[in-house]
């Protein structure tokens, strides 16, 4: 996608990539989070040149089409999860108007730009809803017969990739990574997820685990704990289709 290239370009970043956890590769996060030492759900810091960069790249035509075509794979393929993700997202903005959520049709929450060489070392997306899913977009020109291989370790999976291509997984639950392109290769990737921590701020009815258990009942205190401890069960009706 030629508009991810610009918005490399056009971010502020060094020549030198970014070792973290997922690989060794540029990474820049837009939209809505809560975790990481956060008191309350708020957009991802950027600076001034990054933001700019940002909303020049999501107003694109072809970016906005692809925030709608991932909305739609969701909404097909796990309807509940769908639901859950849109009615969440739209109570945030409305209770706190500071919240810039980043595409108007899209219920994912955040969104994360890879660049030039996105290939992911094997790791989980632990601060994502773990019964939730999140989708990974495919760019750039590599051979796919090759590498760039979605890889999906608990279920022993190796898939073709190719650009061009959207995956929905459940990003929090399975380890996952990318096979390894050739070395004159790129590739580019948009990641779309939602905050675990955006799901229990609503459930506690806008404040944290903490803030809601220092005031809760006990009768609350235990309708609380008996939610948490069955939430597997209300991951497995999430993830039924139709």
């Amino acid at each position: 996608m030629d508009a991810l290239t610009k918005a490399k370009n056009d971010c502020n970043l060094s020549n030198t990539p970014f070792v973290h956890r997922r690989g060794r590769y540029f990474a820049k996060s837009f939209g809505i989070s809560f975790g990481g030492g956060q008191v309350h759900p708020a957009n991802f810091s950027q600076s001034k040149v990054d933001g700019a960069a940002w909303n020049k790249f999501r107003d694109t035509p072809e970016v906005e089409k692809l925030a709608r075509w991932v909305d739609y794979l969701l909404k097909c393929h796990y309807p509940h999860v769908h639901s859950l993700y849109s009615n969440v997202l739209a109570d945030l903005c409305k209770i706190d108007p500071k919240l810039e959520r980043n595409f108007s049709g899209c219920c994912f929450a955040a969104s994360t730009l890879n660049f030039e060489r996105a290939v992911s070392v094997p790791h989980r997306d632990s601060k994502n809803l773990i019964c939730g899913e999140c989708a990974v977009h495919s760019e750039g020109y590599f051979d796919y017969k090759r590498g760039g291989h979605l890889i999906l370790w608990d279920l022993k999976l190796a898939v073709e990739f190719p650009p061009g291509c959207t995956a929905i997984f459940p990003s929090a639950l399975l380890r996952h990574s990318n096979a390894t392109i050739q070395a004159d290769e790129t590739r580019y990737s948009m990641t779309f997820f939602s905050a675990s921590g955006l799901f229990r701020w609503r459930h506690n009815n806008y404040m944290s685990d903490k803030d809601f258990l220092a005031g809760a009942s006990r009768e609350q205190r235990a309708q609380w704990k008996e939610h948490r401890d069955n939430l597997w069960k209300t991951g497995l009706e999430l993830l039924k289709g139709l």
